[in-house]
Formats: structure tokens, C-alpha cells, sequence
């Protein structure tokens, strides 16, 4: 009888426990400030151990890797290689002749790395997975690379809500130039690179205000939270792209299908006029579709009830893209639960998912970006970007300016061509639209012809030179980089000058109100 009374020995009961790391949850350093434990560990613990992260020099001396490790190491995920020579904190975009560069952040519970990681392999650009915390101190700098990217996963638990403490952790943590990771992301983005955020990446993205940002000031316009229907939805869907969208990722494309994964995937949007706003410039890039192809609030299409039936977001400048469902989920056909009945009602059907055209299109545009420009005759030095108001603005380093620029502007100066010379009696002394320009202006790197500060509008006037294949190329690329920080560029022949400048003037003078910093 008393047998009968006894539990049974059940295994969770009885075994001892398995041993685990004693992990508090946040980086633990050594008295020297190495790094001895990363923080929270991601599903997938062969990015992270308790080793310190070595520092370039240690990289240098013994970056020594088994032949067996090296023979099982995929060659197209890369992680960061320190051992090369100190780099420029701020590298050019990649060019045509170069393989677009994808870094991808894990750690703290991201969990859709490889994921991420395999759809640019299969895209054509070279993937770089790297802990979050080999960014935050400074061993790795995302300015090496062309894309940042957030994946899915589930940062720090959702503990305060989906994305919340990475956000915050993203935003007020400081290094030791007293700069948070935030600030180098708005400098990224506005030297004309890309940021992917999906699921709980676009969460981060949102709650950090990069999204949709529609004043520039990074500040949070709307946000995300829990599905409508109270659970944890995972299905497949699909989407449409908007058409007034204007960002590089979604190029070409009408409708896609990929699943959804997610618990808190409702966009909330607290305003009318933020709405609106949003409507009016395309932002709402991707709509949840019924099955008959039309945007839809109603459950299950729209599997989180989303405001604007919408599922994914773009900032004003379309380089910021972020959604909730997944492509890097659908890379082939095979992903798809349906690919047999499909494969069988048309055997000539692709066999790449829908989700992998996302990711050539990005890849696609960064390969296909001007060449970086060579420096102005004046010398060589990287530009400084600095904040006005909302608007970021190159200005020429001082002690460059003294020492290389100063005298071959004022040389440009005193020795005008004609057409420089009659287009600037024509804007001096605030005679059109009592805008004040100035001519020949350091800007960082580059000088320009004719500066308005008051309206970011650079007006360049060429001569026959810039027809040349060489100067024409170099045009292009110094263009791409002074619009990509917020510049707005006006070029003329020195023709039009000399022969048209009525015209000209109207011009300029259009532009002069289309970029009031006002508006």
C-alpha cells in the first residue's frame, strides 16, 4: 500500500539540473574593459563565447583557425576580419566593380541571422553576422558596410514589450566618444546607405523613430503592439506594394506572399494628421491583401489588425525599410508549404521564393551606385556631418580648410570663367528671392560653385570638361554623395549661363522655394 502512495519518479523531477553559465543577462568585462561574457545569448551560440573579444592588435598577432574549422566555414558569411590595417571610421559605398557589403546584427535573443545571411549570399552581396555588442564597443563599425540589418527574434524576451529595450539600449548607451549607436545609424543613413529592419528588427526601428520619421528628428510617430486577435500569429500572407513607395527595396515589385511570425505586429498610428501624412508620401509601402487582392483589415489576411492595413514602413528617404512578415523566410520555392501542387500545375515555375527579390533589389541598387568620387584638387580629408536643425549638413574641417582648401578656393575665386562670373553678378547680394549665396564653398571634401545655406541648394556650372567620360563619372558620384547628406544639386552649361540666363535665374529660383528649410 505504501507503493501506491509514492509519486512516481518522474525525470524532471529526480535528475539533477543541468549545468548553465552563470549569465546575469548583461556584458560582464574584466578589470582591463575586455569583454567576458556578451549578455544575453541568441538561439544559435556559435556567434558568441565566453573568450574576450580580441582587440585589432591581439587579431593581428594570432588570428589562427584550424584547417578543419576553415574547410566547414561558409565563404560567403563572413565574419569580421580585424586583421587587416586600421580602417577611416567612415568608408565610401561600395561600387559596381565591388560586392555590396550586408552587415547583420544578432545576439540578445535575434534569432533570423542565417536566415538574413542567406538570402544576400544568394543575392550576390557578401553577409557579415557580428554580436551586437562587438558594434557597441567599437570592434566592428557599421560605416564598413552598405546595409545594416535588424532580423526577427525575440531581443531581450519582449520583456517590457517587442524591440523596446534594444531600442533604449540603442539609443542612450554611449562608447567612449560619448556617441550612441543611434547616432551613428542617422549618420549612416544620411551618407546614403541602407537599413533593413524585419519583425522584431522593424519593431526596433519604430521605437527608435527611424520610422517613419516623418519630422527628421528620430523621435517615435507610431508604434507596435499586440495583435488584434490576442495571439501569436503564424501564417502566410500577401502583401502589396505600394506604388507611391520610393524606396530601392521593393523596386519593381507588385504583390508578394512570405509568413508572418509574430506576437505584436500592430501598427498603431496616434493621429489623424500622422496618418495622413504618412498616406501622402507612400510610406505605407507594403498592405495586407484579402483573397481577392485588396487591402484589407479583416482577420485572418490582416493577421494583427494593423492601422492602414499596413505591414511594412519606410522613412522619407526610402533608404529605412522595415516589415513585419518575413522574406528572408521564403528564399526558395521550397519554402512554401503549397510548392508541390504549385510545382505540379506549372513545371516551368521558379524555383527562388518571393522574398528573394527583396533582397536583389536592395543589392541590386547599392552595386549599381555611383563610383565614389576621388577628393577635390584641394586635397583629400573624409567630410564632417553635422546637425541643422533637422537636416544634416557637410561642412569643410577647419584645420583642411587652413591647410589645403582656402587657397585654391580663393584662387577659383579671383579667376572666375566667364560664366561663373556672370551668374554670380546675377545672385550676389541677395538679389534673387533674397537668398544669400556664396561661391566657390568648402564642402568638406568638395567646393562647389555657388552655396545657398539657407536652402541646402548647391548651383554648379560646367564646362566642356564634365562631358568626358572621367569628370562626368566623378560628377555623378560627387553628386550621389552631397545629395545623399541632404544637399539638392542645380547644374548648368556654362551655355545656358552665357546665353539663357533669364531661364537660368527662373530656375534656380524655383528651387529656391521647392527647398525652403521651412517646408
Amino acid at each position: 500500500m505504501e507503493d501506491d502512495k509514492q509519486q512516481p519518479n518522474l525525470p524532471d523531477l529526480n535528475l539533477p539540473p543541468r549545468p548553465r553559465p552563470e549569465d546575469p543577462g548583461y556584458e560582464m568585462v574584466d578589470a582591463d574593459g575586455n569583454i567576458m561574457l556578451p549578455g544575453y545569448k541568441s538561439v544559435d551560440g556559435g556567434h558568441e563565447s565566453n573568450e574576450p573579444l580580441k582587440t585589432s592588435t591581439e587579431a593581428r598577432s594570432g588570428n589562427q583557425q584550424p584547417a578543419a574549422d576553415l574547410a566547414v566555414e561558409d565563404a560567403t558569411t563572413k565574419k569580421p576580419d580585424n586583421s587587416a590595417k586600421e580602417q577611416p571610421k567612415h568608408q565610401a559605398l561600395s561600387t559596381k566593380h565591388q560586392k555590396p557589403k550586408a552587415l547583420i546584427l544578432t545576439g540578445f535573443g535575434i534569432n533570423c541571422e542565417e536566415e538574413f545571411a542567406a538570402a544576400y549570399q544568394l543575392a550576390g552581396a557578401e553577409a557579415t553576422v557580428v554580436h551586437l555588442n562587438q558594434v557597441l564597443h567599437g570592434h566592428v563599425s557599421i560605416h564598413e558596410y552598405d546595409i545594416l540589418n535588424f532580423p526577427g527574434g525575440f531581443s531581450f524576451g519582449d520583456d517590457l514589450g517587442s524591440g523596446v529595450v534594444l531600442a533604449n539600449k540603442l539609443r542612450y548607451r554611449k562608447n567612449d566618444q560619448g556617441r550612441t549607436l543611434l547616432d551613428d545609424i542617422k549618420e549612416f543613413v544620411a551618407g546614403g546607405k541602407h537599413v533593413l529592419g524585419i519583425c522584431n528588427g522593424f519593431q526596433v526601428l519604430v521605437k527608435l523613430g527611424l520610422l517613419p520619421d516623418l519630422a527628421g528628428t528620430v523621435t517615435p510617430e507610431v508604434t507596435l503592439t499586440h495583435n488584434a486577435s490576442g495571439r501569436y500569429e503564424d501564417r502566410w500572407v500577401r502583401l502589396q506594394v505600394n506604388p507611391n513607395s520610393d524606396t530601392p527595396f521593393l523596386k519593381g515589385m507588385d504583390t508578394l506572399e512570405v509568413p508572418v511570425r509574430h506576437g505584436e505586429g500592430r501598427l498603431i498610428i496616434g493621429s489623424p494628421e500622422t496618418a495622413a501624412a504618412i498616406e501622402a508620401r507612400g510610406l505605407n509601402c507594403l498592405s495586407y491583401l484579402d483573397e481577392a487582392g485588396a487591402p484589407t483589415a479583416n482577420y485572418p489576411h490582416n493577421p494583427n489588425g494593423a492601422d492602414l492595413h499596413c505591414a511594412g514602413l519606410t522613412d522619407t528617404t526610402g533608404r529605412v525599410f522595415g516589415l513585419m512578415p518575413h522574406p528572408e523566410a521564403f528564399l526558395s520555392l521550397y519554402n512554401h508549404p503549397d510548392w508541390a501542387r504549385r510545382k505540379r500545375a506549372d513545371p516551368g515555375l521558379s524555383e527562388e521564393g518571393e522574398g528573394l527579390r527583396l533582397f536583389r533589389n536592395i543589392v541590386e541598387h547599392v552595386a549599381s551606385l555611383p563610383h565614389p568620387p576621388a577628393p577635390s584638387p584641394g586635397g583629400e580629408g573624409e567630410p564632417d556631418v553635422e546637425e541643422s536643425g533637422s537636416r544634416p549638413r557637410l561642412t569643410a574641417d577647419k584645420k583642411q580648410w587652413f591647410d589645403r582648401l582656402k587657397s585654391f578656393s580663393g584662387q577659383m575665386r579671383r579667376e572666375p570663367t566667364p560664366a561663373e562670373d556672370t551668374l554670380w553678378q546675377a545672385l550676389r547680394n541677395r538679389q534673387l528671392d533674397d537668398a544669400k549665396f556664396r561661391r566657390q564653398h568648402a564642402i568638406g571634401k568638395f567646393i562647389v560653385d555657388f552655396i545657398c545655406t539657407q536652402h541646402n541648394l548647391i548651383v554648379e556650372v560646367d564646362g566642356e570638361v564634365h562631358d568626358e567620360t572621367g569628370q562626368a563619372e566623378y560628377d555623378t558620384g560627387r553628386t550621389y554623395e552631397l545629395e545623399g547628406i541632404g544637399y539638392h544639386m542645380l547644374r548648368f552649361t556654362n551655355g545656358q549661363v552665357l546665353h539663357q540666363l533669364p531661364t537660368v535665374l527662373q530656375k534656380i529660383s524655383a528651387a529656391l522655394h521647392q527647398y525652403s528649410l521651412k517646408n
